[in-house]
Order: C-alpha cells, then sequence, then structure tokens
C-alpha cells in the first residue's frame, strides 16, 4: 500500500446532503443570534480603547489563551483543561479539512497528511477529550473551591452549562462508533492509523454489512444533530467563554502588571463611578461573560480566606447576572444585586486578577462601585468620615499639622527643599504619611536615611511641602479628595524639577510612578528597596556586618503584584552576613496581603478572622524570628497582628532598611 494514496470517503453511505446545508441555516441563525445577545449587553457599556498595540496583545493572546499559562498552574485540573482546549481545537480543525477537502475540492485529505493528522492525531485527541471532560465534572461536581461545590450555585452554572459539556462528551463517543463502522463496512486497509476507532472495530467485525450501513447512517444523521445543538448551546450557556475567554484575554489591559486605576474627568462626567451596568466600560462587561465560575480568585482573596463576606467570583457572577436578567432592573445594583459590605471588605491587592486565568479585571469594578458610593450617596464606612477631612484638612490620615512632618530629621542633616531642588541631588525622598508620622515607621525612615548617607547619596525632602499622595482616598473611591491632593504634589513636584524620587511606601511609589502622569506628573521613581540593592551591587554601600538571624520576607502587594518588585529586597537580604532568608508558602506574586491596601487599614475589621493575624501566622510556620517588610502599611498590620496572635516574644517585624542599616558601616 502507497501511504501517498491514503484517504477515505467522506459521505459514506449518507444520500441527501442537502438536508445537512439546509440543517446549517436554523443551526447559524441561533448560534448568531445568541452572540448578538451578548454583543447588546456589551455595548451598553461605555467606550474603552482596548484594540492598539495588536503585536502586544497577540503575544499576551498565544500566552494565555494558546498556552493556558495561568490554567497550567495548577497541574492536574490544569492539564486537563488544556487538554480539552488544544484537542478541541485540533478536532475543529479536523472538521474544516473536511469542509474544504469535499466542499471546496481541495485534495489536502489524502497521504501523509491524511494519516498523520487526520486519522492518528485526531483519534488520540478524541481519546484525551474523553478523559478531559471526565476530568471535568469531577472538578465542577466533586472539587470545591472556597465555599460549596460550582454545582450549588445556580448563578455559576445553568443547565445549559451542563448539557454541553455532556453532548461533547456524547459526540465524541459518536465519532469513535462512526469511525470503527466504517473501517469494518470499507474494509479500511488505513484502520491501524486510527487507534480508537480500530480497537471498536474489532468488537463490531461480525455484525453484517446491511446491518453496519444502516446503523452508520442513523449514527452519522445523529452526531450530525448533536454537533448543530453544541453549536446553538455554545452563546447560551457558560461555554461561551471558548469565544469570550480569548477575545478578553485579548483585549486585557497590557500593563504589566496592570498597576493604575483610570482618572475621572471631575469637570465634565455626568455621574461618577457606577452604580448600572451601563456606568462600566463595555471591556468591563465583556469580563462578566469571559468568567468560567473556576472559583481561583475566591482561593486567593484574603477577604474570602478569613470568612469576610466577599467573595470576588460573586462579584462577577452577581454583576452578570444582573446584566443579563434585569434587563428593567428591578432592584438596585448597590445594597442589591452587591453587598455594600462586600465592596468594602476589598484590600485591592490584587491576588484575584494575579488568578484568574482569562486576565478579568475584578478591582476596578469594585473601586468604581465604591466611587458611586462615596461621590454619589454620601454612603461608607464611618471610619472614613474622619479620614477624608484629615486628608482635606491636614493632608494626612491623622491630622497632625503638616508642618511637622519634617521634625523626624531632625539632627540628621538632611536639606529640606524649599524651592528648586539642586542639579547635584540624586534623589527627592519622599517620605509619605507612615514614615513621616507613625512611630514605628519614623525608624525606617531614619534608617533609610542612614543607609543613603553611608552610601555617599545626595538626597532631601520636601518637608512641609509634602501632602499625602492620596492612595487612601482613591482605593476608598473619593476621587474628587484623591486629585485635588495629587494635583497639589503634582504642582509642588514639577515646580521643584524634581526628577528622580525614592519611597519607602509601595502606595507613594505605586501613585507617584503610576497614576501621577495621569495628572501631569512624570517622574523617575524607585522604591528604597531597588535603591539600596543598587548601591549593594555598584559597591557604593557595603553590607559587611554579621546579623546572625533568621529572617522571611513578605511581598507587599503595591509592590510586588502592582510593579513586579520582587528580586531587588530579596537582594539585599541575601547580601547580609549571617542572616538565613526563608520563603513563605504564599510569596511573591502568589503573596497573601497583610490587609491595609484600599483604605482598609484605616477601617475597623468586624466579621471574620484578622487578616493581618492570618498572614503573621503564615511567616511562623517558617520558623523564622524576623517578618522582613518593605512597606509602612504592612509594618503597621504586622505590629498589630504579631501583639493580636501573642507572636511577640517568637517573631518581630523589620524593615529592609532597618536590616540593611544594622549589616552597614558609618563612612569614615
Amino acid at each position: 500500500m502507497n501511504p501517498a494514496l491514503a484517504t477515505r470517503p467522506i459521505d459514506w453511505q449518507i444520500d441527501q446532503i442537502w438536508v445537512m446545508y439546509a440543517l446549517l441555516i436554523p443551526t447559524a441563525f441561533l448560534f448568531l443570534w445568541g452572540i448578538w445577545r451578548h454583543l447588546r449587553l456589551w455595548r451598553l457599556g461605555r467606550p474603552d480603547a482596548r484594540w492598539d498595540r495588536p503585536g502586544e496583545r497577540l503575544k499576551r493572546l498565544g500566552t494565555y489563551a494558546l498556552g493556558q499559562a495561568r490554567i497550567l498552574q495548577r497541574r492536574a485540573f490544569g492539564l486537563a483543561h488544556a487538554a480539552l482546549f488544544w484537542t478541541m481545537v485540533l478536532l475543529f480543525g479536523g472538521t474544516l479539512v473536511a469542509l474544504a477537502h469535499h466542499d471546496l475540492g481541495i485534495p489536502i485529505m489524502q497521504g501523509w497528511f491524511y494519516l498523520i493528522y487526520q486519522s492518528l492525531i485526531l483519534d488520540v485527541a478524541g481519546l484525551l477529550t474523553v478523559v478531559a471532560l471526565a476530568g471535568f465534572f469531577v472538578r465542577r461536581w466533586l472539587v470545591a473551591p472556597t465555599g460549596a461545590r460550582l454545582a450549588d450555585r445556580p448563578a455559576g452554572w445553568s443547565l445549559p452549562d451542563w448539557v454541553l459539556p455532556l453532548l461533547l462528551l456524547i459526540s465524541c463517543l459518536q465519532g469513535f462508533g462512526l469511525e470503527a463502522l466504517r473501517i469494518v463496512g470499507t474494509n479500511d486497509p488505513w484502520a491501524a492509523w486510527s487507534p480508537g476507532g480500530s480497537v471498536l472495530a474489532g468488537a463490531l467485525g461480525a455484525l453484517p454489512l446491511a446491518t453496519i450501513v444502516v446503523v452508520f447512517q442513523v449514527l452519522w444523521w445523529t452526531h450530525y444533530l448533536t454537533t448543530n445543538v453544541i453549536w446553538v448551546c455554545i452563546p447560551y450557556s457558560n461555554i461561551f467563554h471558548l469565544v469570550t475567554a480569548p477575545l478578553n484575554i485579548y483585549c486585557a489591559n497590557l500593563d504589566a502588571p496592570a498597576n493604575e486605576l483610570p482618572a475621572l474627568d471631575l469637570e465634565t462626567a455626568e455621574r461618577f463611578g457606577a452604580s448600572r451596568v451601563q456606568d462600566f466600560t463595555w471591556k468591563h462587561l465583556l469580563d462578566l461573560d469571559a468568567c468560567t465560575a473556576c472559583g481561583r480568585c475566591d482561593d486567593v482573596c484574603p477577604a474570602t480566606a478569613t470568612g469576610k463576606e466577599l467573595h470576588p467570583r460573586s462579584i462577577i457572577l452577581n454583576l452578570r447576572d444582573y446584566l443579563t436578567l434585569d434587563a428593567e432592573p428591578l432592584r438596585p445594583l448597590l445594597g442589591g444585586a452587591i453587598s455594600e459590605q462586600a465592596l468594602w471588605e476589598c484590600t485591592t491587592c490584587r491576588a484575584c486578577m494575579q488568578a484568574c486565568p482569562v486576565l478579568i479585571e475584578h478591582v476596578p469594578k469594585i473601586v468604581e462601585m465604591r466611587q458611586s458610593l462615596v461621590m454619589e450617596e454620601s454612603r461608607f464606612p464611618p471610619e472614613l468620615a474622619a479620614i477624608f477631612r484629615n486628608l482635606e484638612v491636614t493632608a494626612n490620615p491623622w491630622h497632625f499639622p503638616n508642618e511637622t512632618r519634617g521634625d523626624w530629621a531632625e539632627g540628621l542633616e538632611i536639606p529640606v527643599f524649599a524651592e528648586r531642588v539642586p542639579d547635584d541631588v540624586e534623589y527627592l525622598f519622599w517620605v509619605g504619611c507612615y514614615g513621616s508620622f507613625d512611630n514605628r515607621s519614623k525608624k525606617v525612615t531614619v534608617a533609610l536615611a542612614r543607609v543613603l548617607q553611608r552610601a555617599g547619596v545626595r538626597f532631601g525632602i520636601l518637608g512641609p511641602r509634602e501632602k499625602c499622595n492620596g492612595d487612601p482616598a482613591r482605593r476608598a473611591g473619593n476621587e474628587y479628595l484623591y486629585q485635588m491632593l495629587a494635583r497639589e504634589n503634582v504642582d509642588t513636584l514639577n515646580g521643584a524639577d524634581v526628577r528622580k524620587i525614592v519611597t519607602a511606601c509601595p502606595h507613594c511609589f505605586n501613585n507617584l510612578k503610576n497614576e501621577y502622569p495621569q495628572l501631569g506628573g512624570t517622574f523617575e521613581v524607585v522604591h528604597h528597596t531597588e535603591v539600596i540593592a543598587q548601591l549593594v551591587a555598584g559597591g557604593r554601600l557595603r553590607l559587611d556586618r554579621s546579623i546572625d538571624k533568621t529572617v522571611t520576607y513578605h511581598d507587599p502587594c503595591y509592590l510586588g503584584r502592582y510593579n513586579g518588585v520582587y528580586d531587588p529586597p530579596r537582594y539585599v537580604l541575601e547580601r547580609i552576613p549571617g542572616l538565613a532568608l526563608i520563603e513563605m508558602a504564599k510569596s511573591r506574586e502568589r503573596s497573601f496581603c497583610c490587609g491595609a491596601g484600599g483604605a482598609r487599614g484605616f477601617m475597623e475589621e468586624p466579621a471574620g478572622k484578622r487578616v493581618n493575624e492570618a498572614r503573621v501566622a503564615q511567616a511562623e510556620t517558617t520558623g523564622a524570628g524576623t517578618l522582613a517588610v518593605a512597606c509602612p502599611f504592612c509594618m503597621n498590620m504586622f505590629q498589630d497582628g504579631i501583639q493580636g496572635r501573642g507572636a511577640g516574644d517568637r517573631l518581630a517585624g523589620e524593615d529592609v532598611a532597618e536590616l540593611a542599616e544594622l549589616a552597614s558601616r558609618p563612612r569614615n
């Protein structure tokens, strides 16, 4: 037998093919109508430019859609899902090849291509599809994410969502049955290249040819109708994420990591924040359809893990329910479909966004709903009233006189820039509110200043001219107050001709670096751990004093997940003689939030366990005696968490700058 002649009949024993094409018309209509229903809902959202930089978007599509990068982070079910995705792509490709060969007259389904792809690869793909679908049913019914099984939540998966995977399984089994019947009926000389069909054909070999033909014809039409029903079901079920997930990934925020909130135009906006589905962008509404209800966001959420009402998955699914079921809303979005308490429990850590396989943007939606509560309805936790008032009056959260902002520097011979920053100054040291006023954080500020002085770095501060960067106000939904503070700081920094800024606060770091450019302030901003690492690497700072400590390092959310700064603090710690660094199970991009982000550090935490104590408990499991931090918010939370757990005799919090000061020597 010559492999170059290998092929098979596509319409063996099938007459009246015109019926097949006739049935395609209602199938295509129902499929396209279902897609239009989704498009119509997305168009309710505000405009959002998500089509720029196509090359980068295609690369991300390859990584997260074709490559299934985040899906595969969980090995067992990730492999099952990836196998299902890739095999379905292969099987769909096989259908296109058959159509091109039969209907368009392009002779491609023959020879080695037919044997390797259309026979062997597609047979193996079909078998893997059956295995993967079995894994799907186990995942959905038996293995729970945080809380109850996904099947127990009607809003997550409806009847069509369960029927469709079952139909896919039936379709695959029908395909193997058809292949086996054809192999027996035609005495196919190339049967060995179709292992699945060949095995089944061995059990059918004794049937009469007439019976083979009749069973084949019935099964062929049944298989065709099954596939048509599958196509019709796709846009009406959660399996529509086969379409929306790749689209959502393509349209995702290209900033990696995504680290800024969009600025509101306070002068022209008619509404602030989101209290209706029309207030979200079309991309946010696409997010809702892309959600697979996998629960990975819940699994990593610090609020969910500590027994709070907030479940990021429920936020997305409830928004989707509201969008699709409340075309004429009979209940409010905020306080109705979406719990206000859940919104205020978010720490904006973005662990949910880091874990989401389809790059859904949970946190911006939550902040926009907070904006509506604060700026439209003046509904927010009572603790925030004092914070907002203090920020407005004294430019810090605690009502300290702003004139005392630079008092920590007394006796340290640090210049305070009253006007322009001199050209020979390397950095403006942006101290921040915690570093200026909080007693524990002021020790870190002094330690950093001494480290910079020992390395011969020329730097200075603004003193009373510095004001809160506005992060707590913005994340709490008070965009007006944020922009008031930020614009004043931008004017001060631009007026002082500031070029490079160093800060020990990741929240200041993120705002100054990523969000101030929205208001005309573009500066080179570095975190203090980055500067210390550069000074050590460049030989300007010698860490030659031994510190006999075992340390575990906590990655601050706004430094790590928001800005990708993971290595510099570890670089510094690893170069301190005598110091042993042990990683927590949840570290780097999987770090567990301290609980202070999103203005949570200024609010009470009445529900569930305390997030900071949960993180301290994770640090304790390492056996380390020191919890190294690089954020004043984290330091404050962990001081309380250590005290709350009664762990003061076995664990202490220290900033990387403090450890660097201990390990370095004063300049001669």
